[in-house]
Formats: structure tokens, C-alpha cells, sequence
């Protein structure tokens, strides 16, 4: 949240621009502002980067990626990690200034988090967002944001920065020409949804525009999405920043500008008050054109030095001016990092094999990714102060473990690596394979650094197809013929064809990527120190040609919300150790609410979803849609009740005008916890004549 006095700030940011001249007001217009001195404004470049820690500053600790952090469905838990993060954050900013370093990454204004829609699983930068829900990604984003900023009601902790604004996912080869055509209804209902809790709700203190043009205007310098929605509609009074390189594209590939003067001005004029890039150098001849106002300069580095002020940069009271470099990467932290990963595992099989018992079975494990770094880490992400491998944790519970690589991309090797693992796998009673990918198959736009990576990359960071890699697959059903006991821990960013792993394995982990001690969090599922719990944020589709053409944003046919076909595993489910009942349920005007019992001999985290169907339109609603969570620990045999609060406001919609509507007629509840409990919850009915209750603001 920005600090009560925010005001106070937006004066201290404006009164310091007005004594600025046009080339310093300039100078503060970049990532790589630059210090001036006679007003005791430091250097500082606003570039910083904490997904799911802080990145590319040294050692930090690596937390699971987000789309691991959001198979949790834990509004506390993103909120603990992201808090984590920022006292990490102040650590390093601390240890820099009092060094005099004002170099990258090492500042408090954090580009993150991602809060676009995974929308296509072949997106390779899927991995960095909380999946395909809108309203699972609006709470978990404003969450991460609100643990970000802090509740301190002077000074803000550090400043998230909600990303990318906006109808941004895939395909990254193209995206710096893309024109994603997105209906008003798609854009209100799905796209923007959680970009507008961000900031009327957690009140996020950035917004960074994406690569791509939406509707044919480039996100960077969009009339559209900054002025109208964001600003005036929404309200936003933070800052905006373009995606680093993205304000050249404006000229270069959506050529929306004559020339770089033009497009500079563009971006500006439209209210990008910050450039991550180059081109705002030429600002000052763009003046000097006549193609901006001092007044638009002086208002847009009003806004930049107010969330510096904000964050204490222009006083020495900040109260995080105390935070030690000692508070950085703590055992603490790291055990939060653990904790994070076991409840966004998620166990899509299990037929008793697990929980294993420790010390009593000897256990092979195979596959290059259970010692592959970038298998743990995902993308963006700082450097560990240790690692806590699957080898490791599990020869840590169980003494009679070995491990063979198993199969490698570069196919001299694979043969020979191949068949040691089925050699060695004859004389073992149990073999854990690490199957899947890492930021090397999927990702960002790369460019030739990692095209190709493993034969399975796109030729800019995203998949062509679900499939697990030729050879992992080849040595799969090798090892399935040998009638052996085998458990597939599965990472990836993304959904992965596993039907013959669920039809021939006795169990299935979906491990993500879970940070640098993933490997302690997994062997504590494996070995029953604790249960799985965690839920699929994103569809598990059979096959791409299940899917419409990437470069279709039409949301038809697209997730759960709008799926028609058969899938491997829906959103929202995951298995647990144990088993719930739900003995009661009853919804009234405003609440509904149910009795849960944990009938397994296991402790466990329980996820009630709740889901609603609007009554029928002359348009396509939903099939269904995720409206509420409850997330709650039962002991073994141990019964609650719950309470579900309702208000009308979980029911609004949106038509195909892309106005916010409430309908008139009952809107059907479903309630599940993805594993046992399935229940139609009743209905809630509005009797009012249906209503706008907010026009669309374009």
C-alpha cells in the first residue's frame, strides 16, 4: 500500500522537479537517472528485479517461482515471501548507498510482480505469473504487492511494480511487433482484471507497459490503456515505465512514429513517465521540436521523485534505513523458502506408493534435473547462498540412494548415460525419475543464447509442444517396462504431457521450479513430513492442437473458464495425504457456509474453491468462474465449519461492451477442494433487474 501521508510525498515530488531545468528533468526520465547534487538527489537506476527474490544482485534466497507460489492459493503465504523479499531488498540498498554504489539492481523499486493471464501453456514466461484465473491472479498480485510496499503508513518498504500492462502473453518472438486483439469483454473480464485490483486495491506504486500493441496502439504510448483506463478510470497516480527496449518499437516494429523524436514524445505525451532503454535521450530535441511541453516533463518526474521520497531517499527518518546486510538470506528465510515449496508441490498421482518410509528401500534417482540448477531457480533469479538438491534431501532420509544422470541433450552422450540408468535401476526397489525443463526450454525472449535449448525451444523463448523431451521420454518407457516402482517429479513452469507417466507411474509431483532448497521441500512430501497441498493454477491440456492458434487472444476455448475439451488434469486440482468430507452445507443471503472433516490419519492445509455460472445471456459467460478461496489446516480426524462471506459484488460480469453488469436471475455455486469434495453449493439470487454497475471507461 502507498503510506497514508502520500500526499505529503506527491508535494515533496513536485517541488523538487519545479526547481529542475528542462535537461535535468530529463536526466530523472531514465532507468539510469542521474544524481543532482545541488538539490541532494543521488544517482539511482529504478531497474530491480524480485519474481520470487531478489534477482541479479548477489546472493539472495531463491524462492519458488511464482507460478509455484501460486499453486499454493495463499494470500498470506505470497504475502510472507514477497515481505521476505523486500527486507532483502532494504538489506542490499542499505550495504550499496553506505558504499557509495548506485549501480543495477541494487535499488527498492522492484519491477515485479507479473500479473498477466497464463492464457497458452506455451508461453515460455508463463513461469513468472499466478496462472490462468483472474481472480486467483488479482488476490495473489495484490498480495505480493502489499507484502512489497509494506503497511508502514509514512514511508513504503519497496515499491512493486505491477507488469506487463497489458494483453501481454506470447508469443515472445514476435513481441516487439505483436498486435494483440483483445474484445472489450475479454479486455475487462481477463486481461485488466487484476491490473485493477492492483492498483485501486493494493494500491501499487508502478505499472510497466508491455512490448506488444493492443487493438493497434503500442502499450508504451497508448491513449487508451494509460490515460483512460489507468489514469482516469482507475485512478492510478503512481508511475508508469516502459519494458526495457520497448519505446524503439513504437518506430522500429509497430511503426506508429515517424522517426525517434516522434515516438519518444509519443510514449510521453501518453503519459510513460519513465523509459527503461535509450531512447528518452532525445528528449530534449523532441522540446526543442515543439513535440512535448515542459509541463508534461515537469508532471512525469513529479511522479518519479515522489516515490523516491516515499521510499525515504530524500530524508535520513526512513525507519528501513536500519534494515542490516545481516537480514539478507537468513536460515529464516530460507526455511520460509522451504515452507513455500511444499504447499505449491503439487501431487497429480499416488497409489499409495507415497509417503515412503525412510531407511527402508533403496532408491535410484534419475534424470539430469535433479542436479540441474536452472531446474530449481527458474527465471530471474539472485544466487543462492546454498542449494538443497532432490540427491541430497533424499539421501539425507534415506542412506541406501544413488544417482545416475540418466540422459543428456547432447546425443553422443545419451546412449551410454541411458543405459546405465536402466542397469542400475535392475537392483533397485524404487526409482525417482526428474523429468521436464528448465529456462533453458522455456522462458523469454532469448535470442541465439538459448534457441534451441534442448531441441524443444521455440525460437524465442516459448514451447511448441507439451511433450517432455525426446530423450527423457525414451528412457521413461524403458524404465516403465522393467515393472519397477517409479515416482516422476516433474519440473517445469508449465503444463507437461504426462498421460503415459499417469497411466505407468505409481506417483506424479508436479515440483515447478522450487527455488534453491526445493529439494528439502520435496523429499519432506516424498517422505511424509508433511502433505502435499498444493493446486493447479493453470489447466493441464492434452496437446497444443487441443488449443486455438497462439496468436488468437480471443479468451474462446482458452482455460478453464472457457475449455470445452477434455484435459489431463482440470484447474484447481490436487491430491493430498490424506481425505476431507464435507458433512454440511447451506448458503443464505450473505454467506455460505459448510462443515469440512479431515477423515485421513494426516495433518493437512485444506483448499475450498468456489466457483459460480451467471444465469443465462445472449452472450458467452464462463463456463464457470473461481470467485472465492478458503484456505484452512485440519488435523487428522479434526472438523471445522466454514464460513464463505458473499457480497454481490463476486458476481459481477462483464458483456460483450465491456461494461461491469450484475445479472438478474441465479447464479449457480459450485464448491471443491480438487480432490474429494465436489458439491453443488445451491444458487445465489439476485431478484433486482439486472444493471450496469460500471460503464465501460473506452
Amino acid at each position: 500500500m502507498t503510506p497514508q501521508n502520500w500526499a505529503e510525498h506527491t508535494k515533496v515530488g513536485k517541488s523538487l522537479a519545479e526547481k529542475l531545468t528542462v535537461t535535468e528533468l530529463i536526466s530523472q526520465l531514465m532507468h539510469n537517472s542521474k544524481g543532482i547534487k545541488r538539490l541532494n538527489i543521488k544517482p539511482y537506476v529504478w531497474w530491480n528485479e524480485a519474481l520470487h527474490g531478489v534477482a541479479r544482485a548477489g546472493i539472495a534466497t531463491v524462492f519458488p517461482q511464482a507460478i509455484c507460489l501460486a499453486a499454493s492459493f495463499s494470500q498470506q503465504l505470497v504475502f510472507e515471501v514477497a515481505e521476505t523479499i523486500s527486507t532483502e531488498a532494504r538489506a542490499k540498498f542499505n550495504e550499496s548507498q553506505n558504499n557509495k554504489d548506485y549501480g543495477i539492481y541494487k535499488g527498492l523499486t522492484m519491477w515485479s510482480p507479473n500479473i498477466n493471464i497464463y492464457r497458452d501453456p506455451r508461453w515460455g514466461r508463463g513461469q513468472e505469473t499466478y496462472g490462468e484465473d483472474p481472480y486467483l491472479t488479482g488476490i495473489l498480485g495484490s498480495a505480493f504487492i502489499t507484502g512489497l510496499q509494506g503497511n508502514n503508513p509514512e514511508y513504503i518498504k519497496t515499491a512493486a511494480c505491477a507488469k506487463h500492462f497489458a494483453v501481454h502473453s506470447g508469443p515472445e518472438e514476435n513481441r516487439h511487433s505483436f498486435n494483440a486483439a483483445a474484445s472489450k469483454k475479454d479486455l475487462f473480464e481477463t486481461y485488466l482484471f487484476a491490473f485493477k485490483k492492483a492498483v485501486k486495491e493494493a494500491r501499487v506504486c508502478g505499472i510497466m507497459g508491455a512490448y506488444n500493441r493492443v487493438n493497434g496502439e503500442a502499450c508504451c504510448a497508448s491513449e487508451t490503456l494509460i490515460k483512460k483506463i489507468l489514469r482516469d478510470s482507475w485512478g492510478f497516480d503512481g508511475y508508469f515505465v516502459s519494458d526495457c527496449g520497448a519505446l524503439p518499437d513504437i518506430v522500429c516494429h509497430h511503426r506508429l512514429a515517424k522517426n525517434p523524436l516522434k515516438g519518444a514524445a509519443m510514449a510521453l505525451n501518453a503519459g510513460c513517465d519513465l523509459e527503461c532503454g535509450k531512447l528518452y535521450r532525445l528528449l530534449y530535441l523532441s522540446y526543442k521540436m515543439h513535440y512535448i511541453k515542459q509541463e508534461t516533463l515537469l508532471q512525469s518526474a513529479s511522479r518519479l521523485l515522489a516515490i523516491r521520497s516515499s521510499l525515504g531517499m530524500f530524508d535520513n527518518s526512513c525507519p528501513f534505513n536500519n534494515i542490516s546486510p545481516l537480514q539478507n538470506a537468513t536460515s529464516e528465510h530460507e526455511n520460509l523458502s522451504v515452507k513455500a515449496a511444499e504447499q505449491g508441490i503439487v501431487m497429480l498421482e499416488n497409489n499409495g506408493i507415497l509417503p515412503l518410509k525412510s531407511n527402508s528401500q533403496k532408491i535410484l534417482i534419475v534424470g539430469y534435473n535433479a542436479e540441474n540448477d536452472l531446474a530449481y531457480l527458474g527465471n530471474y533469479f539472485g544466487t543462492p547462498k546454498q542449494f538443497c538438491k532432490i540427491t541430497q534431501a533424499v539421501c539425507d532420509r534415506n542412506a541406501d540412494t544413488s544417482y545416475v544422470q540418466g540422459y543428456s541433450y547432447n546425443l553422443k552422450e545419451n546412449r551410454a548415460l541411458h543405459q546405465q540408468a536402466l542397469e542400475q535401476a535392475q537392483n533397485n526397489d524404487v526409482i525417482i525419475f526428474c523429468s521436464g525443463l528448465d529456462c533453458s526450454f522455456e522462458g523469454e525472449q532469448a535470442g541465439e543464447l538459448l534457441k534451441g535449448g534442448g531441441g524443444m525451444l521455440g525460437e524465442q523463448g516459448d514451447r511448441q509442444t507439451l511433450s517432455l523431451p525426446d530423450v527423457q521420454k525414451q528412457l521413461l518407457e524403458e524404465l516403465f517396462e522393467l515393472k519397477k516402482k517409479i515416482i516422476i517429479l516433474n519440473f517445469s513452469g508449465g503444463c507437461i504431457d504426462l498421460r503415459d507417466c499417469k497411466k505407468h507411474a505409481d506417483a506424479v509431483l508436479q515440483c515447478w521450479y522450487p527455488g534453491a532448497m526445493g529439494g528439502k521441500a520435496i523429499a519432506n512430501i516424498l517422505f511424509g513430513a508433511v502433505s502435499p497441498c498444493g493446486k493447479l493454477p493453470v489447466t493441464f491440456y492434452n496437446s497444443v492442437d487441443d488449443l486455438p492458434d497462439f496468436e488468437d487472444y480471443s479468451m474462446t476455448n482458452r482455460t478453464y473458464r472457457y475449455f470445452s475439451g477434455e484435459v489431463q488434469y482440470p484447474f484447481g486440482y490436487g491430491l493430498t495425504y490424506t481425505e476431507f468430507v464435507l458433512s454440511h452445507c447451506e448458503i443464505s443471503e450473505n454467506e455460505l457456509q459448510c462443515k469440512v472433516k479431515n477423515i485421513g490419519g494426516m495433518d493437512c492445509i485444506e483448499t475450498l474453491q468456489l466457483y459460480m455460472t451467471c444465469p443465462e445471456t445472449d452472450y458467452a459467460n464462463p463456463i464457470r468462474s473461481l470467485i472465492k478461496i478458503e484456505r484452512f489446516h485440519l488435523g487428522a480426524g479434526e472438523e471445522k465449519t466454514i464460513c464463505i462471506h458473499l457480497k454481490d459484488s463476486d458476481f459481477y460480469s462483464v458483456n460483450e461492451c465491456g461494461d461491469t453488469v450484475y445479472l438478474s436471475g441465479n447464479y449457480n455455486l459450485y464448491l471443491t477442494d480438487g480432490q474429494s469434495i465436489r458439491c453443488n453449493a445451491g444458487s445465489y439470487v439476485n431478484k433486482k433487474k439486472s444493471v450496469i454497475i460500471e460503464k465501460c471507461p473506452i
